[in-house]
């Protein structure tokens, strides 16, 4: 793994000046393998868990030092040894939630240095929460990126998807066209996707719903930020903007993706010429966009009423088209190759659950409440092929005005999951919230919303355990895993350094795009050769250690704005939880 030396100058500069000083006088220690002990590469809020994860070598204790005066300032014992089911090591924990002073510090087992600087300080996660967030600037489609607002990442144009035609086109009259532009690009290739931007963008407004005040305070440095409407809002308008388009507007159906039929290169989006097209109206297209338009209708009110009152109608609009046609699913057209977003087991009540949820609170119409009463509540922290949970943290906010015992059901249903997750992350090996069937395809983002739901725990109990365990998640996604690097591109002091993107691959630059997180660790091996491209990384039984830092591994290394999100609602809500 190669040290990510550009954008990890980029972090330390913008520190405030004492903190730079002392990362520049011991910079030599971000090694590219480490010093052993695994922790949060970014570092923990002042009052925040702090734990260290080390392999078991026999040792007991660990001593803290403070690096500005190299004193000790904590000496905790370590626990048992243990070892973690999905990577195979035997580790023991040292809790130095202790050290609660704004700092640098290092651990030492036996007088020897056993860790990477461990920085203390309130805001540390500003940073990489921001970075996370301008990440979805960089996605965007049919547009220009300046140097003025991309930096060296700046580019040219690509996928002005004005004229886009339909797919297969002998089903439409010759010369049928829609014009389509603006969107985020899904992932590491130029696809446009309405399902998976259904709980992107959910993500993204849930984190401005929760932190209003403090989200109008964030400068992202985009062409809108001059605007009286908050950055994120502003990013978030792009692909919104984009979904207005791909609905028929005389009977509401959604065309389920925008892409061309083979994917392409690893080229920029100006490269990529192929012909694009949209692909068949469906039900989970229909609902997630339903979905997603009826929340933006509330939380643009105060900044756009006329977009505001465009977006309910067509959530209203895509929602009677989805209940008069409640079960057309996705199928890949022949001669197509490109992403599916369509689980097998796609039943549709879990997009139709969240749908009408969304829409009651905005209308507060019965229709919609009937229907909200007769999907059950599923116990798993949600992912874009089951949103189901997406509705419980709406219906157990008792301010959302549903009925009193539907909301206790769903709190029930929220402190339940939330409770299995505390408890994994208190008394497992690692003591990361994580579950087997985590371990998958985006096992990254799997961690990061089981911290969201955990934070949702929190807000309704204000029990801190819970923060703790959310804590725990971030920890190990920003370096406290067994593979020792933070998976943030640019953010820690071993990151991703050819992660599977097509705009990093093709730029002729070292550092890939900034504030990307990658797709993580699993056994799939779905690229590994002869089907892909990459030599066989997986390690059977150990799917923790199942990665590979290459462009190749688009089933480990590939990025993904329903991964994104989920890391910029964490960072994000832990920043500014950590600094209110």
């Amino acid at each position: 793994l190669i040290l990510s030396r550009g954008p990890a100058i980029f972090y330390i500069l913008s520190m405030k000046p004492f903190f730079a000083l002392i990362f520049m006088v011991t910079l030599v220690n971000a090694q590219t393998h480490g010093f052993g002990a695994r922790i949060n590469q970014i570092g923990y809020g002042e009052q925040a868990k702090k734990i260290l994860i080390l392999k078991d070598a026999g040792a007991t204790s660990v001593e803290f030092k403070d690096l500005a005066s190299g004193k000790t300032v904590l000496n905790v014992p370590l626990s048992a040894p243990a070892t973690w089911e999905y990577s195979g090591e035997s580790v023991r924990k040292a809790d130095f939630s202790g050290i609660a002073k704004k700092g640098v510090y290092a651990a030492y087992v036996n007088g020897a240095r056993v860790s990477d600087n461990i920085i203390v300080q309130n805001d540390v996660y500003g940073n990489v929460f921001k970075a996370a967030l301008k990440w979805f600037y960089y996605q965007r489609a049919s547009t220009a990126l300046p140097f003025e607002f991309a930096g060296k990442w700046m580019r040219a144009a690509g996928h002005p998807d004005t004229s886009v035609s339909f797919y297969p086109e002998a089903e439409k009259p010759a010369g049928w066209k829609i014009s389509s532009p603006k969107g985020w690009y899904d992932a590491g290739d130029y696809g446009k996707y309405v399902v998976n931007s259904g709980i992107s963008i959910f993500t993204l407004l849930e984190l401005y719903e929760h932190f209003e005040k403090e989200l109008k305070k964030v400068s992202l440095n985009i062409p809108e930020s001059k605007s009286q409407t908050p950055d994120i809002l502003e990013e978030v308008r792009w692909n919104l903007d984009w979904m207005l388009t791909m609905q028929d507007p005389e009977d509401g159906g959604v065309y389920h993706k925008l892409t061309t039929a083979r994917f392409s290169g690893h080229e920029l989006p100006e490269g990529d010429l192929a012909k694009r097209y949209v692909v068949m109206k469906t039900s989970t297209a229909a609902l997630n966009f339903a979905a997603v338009m009826a929340q933006a209708s509330r939380v643009y009110k105060p900044f756009d009423a006329k977009f505001s009152a465009k977006a309910i109608a067509a959530a209203e609009k895509a929602f009677e088209w989805a209940t008069k046609n409640p079960s057309i699913l996705f199928k890949q057209p022949d001669g197509m190759n490109t992403g599916q977003y369509a689980p097998s087991d796609e039943t549709v009540q879990d997009e139709k659950l969240w749908a009408a949820v969304e829409l009651y609170i905005s209308t507060k119409k019965k229709s919609y409440a009937d229907l909200i009463d007769i999907v059950p509540f599923d116990g798993a922290a949600p992912w874009w092929g089951n949103v189901n949970f997406l509705a419980v943290y709406r219906i157990s906010d008792v301010k959302n005005g549903f009925k009193k015992d539907l909301s206790k059901k769903a709190q029930d249903t929220l402190i339940s999951a939330a409770n299995m997750l505390k408890d994994i992350a208190e008394n497992s090996a690692y003591g990361i919230p994580v579950n087997k069937w985590n371990f998958v395809w985006g096992s990254n983002s799997a961690v990061a919303n089981n911290g969201i739901l955990l934070l949702h725990a929190y807000y309704l109990t204000k029990n801190k355990s819970y923060l703790d365990a959310a804590q725990r998640a971030l920890d190990y996604l920003l370096g406290a895993n067994p593979i020792d690097i933070s998976f943030v591109t640019g953010y820690g002091n071993r990151t991703p350094m050819s992660p599977h993107h097509r705009p990093s691959e093709g730029d002729g630059i070292t550092e890939p795009v900034p504030g990307m997180l990658v797709g993580g660790p699993h056994e799939g091996g779905q690229d590994v050769k002869p089907n892909g491209r990459c030599e066989n990384y997986v390690q059977k039984g150990q799917p923790a250690l199942s990665y590979l830092d290459h462009d190749c591994s688009y089933a480990t290394n590939e990025v993904a704005i329903n991964w994104n999100s989920p890391l910029v609602y964490l960072s994000g809500a832990l920043h500014f939880l950590n600094t209110k």
